[in-house]
């Protein structure tokens, strides 16, 4: 997967409330204004099912940017 589709797909399925422009690998997802502690729970959830990547807690809050989490995902 190239991370223009998994950007999609986090725009899609999780970052919903914020305006695609917005986010691309650079971006620090946890300072979305929509970051919250469920929005984590969900990305968590959203990644088990969609990509049958288990994500702890800690791994997902030591990555910074949306392209840590997408090396993360494709590791």
């Amino acid at each position: 997967m190239e991370i223009k589709s998994f950007i999609k797909d986090l725009s899609e399925n999780v970052f919903t409330d914020t305006p695609k422009e917005l986010l691309s690998n650079e971006t620090d997802y946890m300072e979305l204004e929509e970051w919250t502690s469920m929005t984590a729970f969900t990305m968590i959830s959203y990644f088990s099912s969609e990509y049958g990547k288990k994500l702890l807690l800690p791994e997902l809050l030591q990555a910074h940017t949306i392209g840590d989490l997408y090396k993360i995902i494709n590791g």
